[in-house]
C-alpha cells in the first residue's frame, strides 16, 4: 500500500515539510495531514477485513499529545510497523560500550562445578573469569608468582573477600582488586621448595579488570 499525504503546500510549507520527512518514515502506511493552526493533526489509519483502527495525535513543537492527553516526545512514538527503540543499559559504566571488550558469553556458560573459564580475545590474549556466588571476576589467565594458569585456582571466601588460591605454590589473591593475600605459602614441602626460590622475588599483584553484565546477561570487560 503506497503512502498518501495531504496537505494543501506541503512541499513549500516551513512548517509541513519537516514532519513530512518523519512521518513518511516513521508512521503507518496511510497518513492525512491537515495544516490546522499551529498544529499539525496526524490520522493514522491501518484496517483489515473491512475494519479500521486509528490512532489520532497531535504534534505540538517536538511533543506529541496522545488522544488519552499524554504528552511525550516524538521521537519516543513508535508505532507497529516501526523498529523496537533501543534504549540502552541505564546501569552501563563510562565508556560502555565503546572502550569495552565483549567476552560472547554469559556467566551460565561456565560449566557446572567449575569456579573458572579462560577466555581468548581475538587478539589472542587469554583471561580468566571466575564466579562466585552470582558474581563474576576477571583476571590475567596466570599467577604472578610461577606464571601458573589459573584455570584450576580453588575459588572461595575468605572474610569478605573472594579469592583465588594458585594451585601450584598457594599464592593467594583477591579478586576484586587483584591484592596478594599469602605469597607462596610453606604450607607443603613442595610449596617449601617453590617459596624459598621466591624468597627475593617481588610480591607481584594479580591484574583484574572490571566487569559490565548487560542486561540481556553478556559478559564485558575493559583492558587497563
Amino acid at each position: 500500500m503506497q503512502q498518501v499525504l495531504h496537505c494543501n503546500n506541503a512541499l513549500s510549507c516551513s512548517r509541513c515539510q519537516p514532519y513530512a520527512t518523519h512521518l513518511s518514515q516513521h508512521l503507518a502506511p496511510r497518513q492525512h495531514w491537515s495544516h490546522r493552526s499551529s498544529r499539525l493533526h496526524v490520522q493514522a489509519a491501518a484496517g483489515g477485513f473491512g475494519k479500521s483502527n486509528k490512532k489520532k495525535l497531535t504534534y505540538e513543537g517536538s511533543l506529541v499529545i496522545p488522544k488519552e492527553g499524554k504528552r511525550v516526545k516524538g521521537k519516543d512514538l513508535l508505532l507497529d510497523e516501526a523498529p523496537a527503540r533501543n534504549k540502552g543499559d541505564p546501569d552501563s559504566p563510562p565508556g560502555f560500550p565503546k572502550d569495552w571488550i565483549d567476552l560472547k558469553l554469559k556467566a551460565g556458560d561456565i560449566p557446572l562445578g567449575k569456579a573458572t573459564k579462560p577466555v581468548e580475545l581475538a587478539t589472542g590474549r587469554v583471561l580468566m573469569l571466575y564466579k562466585f556466588d552470582n558474581k563474576v571476576y576477571i583476571s590475567d589467565a596466570n599467577s604472578t608468582a610461577y606464571q601458573y594458569p589459573m584455570t584450576d585456582a580453588r575459588v572461595f571466601k575468605e572474610g569478605n573477600s573472594v579469592v583465588a588460591e594458585v594451585p601450584l605454590d598457594g599464592t593467594v589473591y583477591d579478586l576484586a582488586t587483584g591484592a596478594v593475600l599469602k605469597w607462596c605459602p610453606k604450607d607443603n614441602p613442595m610449596r617449601t621448595f617453590l617459596s624459598t626460590l621466591k624468597s627475593a622475588a617481588e610480591v607481584t599483584p594479580l591484574k583484574v579488570y572490571p566487569v559490565h553484565i548487560t542486561q540481556q546477561g553478556s559478559i564485558w570487560t575493559k583492558l587497563w
